[in-house]
């Protein structure tokens, strides 16, 4: 079960270099378009971490097309992960197991974010079968940073962000997560984080494997995931997941569940903005994009994040050497 302590470094092997711990928000005003993801990597054994901020507007093909972002690597780690600030301006509060607080100011004065996050349900442990009824089957092919300690959230975030002279108020519902264990982070492994919203009182999560076969990419297996509706918290048993995609951002995604009771759903989701997020961690890429859901009458604004190792990625995509 996630607690308030879930949010703090986990007892571990202090002589493990590999242990790791991160955190991760991601957040939007869908109104003008624009998304945005706080991320922090820790390796506490070696008293560093990585953090990497990065917002845009729109549809951006091109790192340098994102509006700001910010990749820090060999801050000092911060001694209690559940209340820090880090020196590239960043700073974490936890106040219980489903109330965050995030703020960011950057160091040249660009950008200021300001968040905070409510859960709409309980977060789970996501190898705890009182949470995860498939944790004995979730393993994701070669994600360490799945596989081994994770905590996965959804709620509704509200607060402001600052680009040069531009405001914005955010007030959306999407995701969180936090993982902790050793972790070797090389570049051979890929999946797929889903965030569907469709109202105040109906949204999903889900997490899919990924492959690319003969330059496509195809979702699958479905690992895990949860229904909240009205603030209940039912597990997905069975989903599958088609899109889309230009420059290796979705474009458009349909998505299938059904939930522990047999109830099945569907959503359809167009997007509104996206970005090739190339330094949340050295060896990976996240391609995010925010999703306009839809389904009947109901709709909603929430990020799919394909996270793919830059290994993996070029033996999918790139051209084999000519002799």
């Amino acid at each position: 079960m996630i607690t308030l302590d879930s949010y703090k470094f986990h007892e571990q092997d202090g002589s493990d270099r590999t242990w790791t711990e991160t955190m991760f928000i991601i957040f939007s005003v869908p109104e003008a378009c624009i998304s945005g993801s706080l991320y922090v990597l820790t390796r506490p054994n070696m008293g560093v971490c990585h953090s990497a901020i990065e917002i845009h507007q729109g549809m951006c093909f091109h790192p340098w097309q994102i509006d700001h972002c910010d990749a820090q690597m060999h801050l000092p780690c911060p001694a209690d992960f559940s209340d820090f600030t880090l020196e590239n301006g960043l700073t974490f509060k936890a106040h219980s197991a489903g109330e965050l607080e995030y703020r960011y100011a950057s160091l040249d004065g660009f950008c200021e974010v300001d968040l905070s996050f409510e859960a709409l349900c309980r977060p789970i442990d996501t190898h705890d079968p009182e949470d995860n009824p498939l944790a004995g089957q979730s393993k994701v092919s070669g994600y360490e940073g799945w596989n081994n300690g994770h905590m996965e959230g959804k709620g509704r975030t509200r607060g402001s962000l600052r680009l040069g002279d531009k405001r914005y108020t955010i007030n959306c519902i999407d995701g969180i997560n936090k993982s902790w264990g050793p972790r070797n982070d090389w570049g051979n492994k890929a999946a797929t984080w889903v965030h569907v919203d469709l109202g105040e009182d109906l949204n999903a999560f889900l997490i899919l494997g990924m492959t690319i076969e003969n330059k496509e990419w195809v979702y699958g297996p479905f690992k895990y995931g949860y229904i909240s509706e009205n603030g209940e918290r039912r597990p997905i048993m069975k989903a599958r997941m088609t899109a889309q995609r230009h420059e290796m951002l979705v474009t458009r995604a349909f998505v299938e569940f059904e939930d522990d009771q047999g109830n099945c759903y569907q959503a359809d989701g167009t997007t509104v903005a996206g970005a090739p997020w190339y330094n949340f961690n050295p060896s990976s890429a996240g391609f995010q994009t925010l999703m306009h859901w839809r389904c009947g009458e109901r709709s909603g604004y929430s990020h799919i994040a394909d996270f793919t190792g830059l290994g993996f990625l070029s033996r999918g995509m790139a051209e084999t050497f000519i002799d």
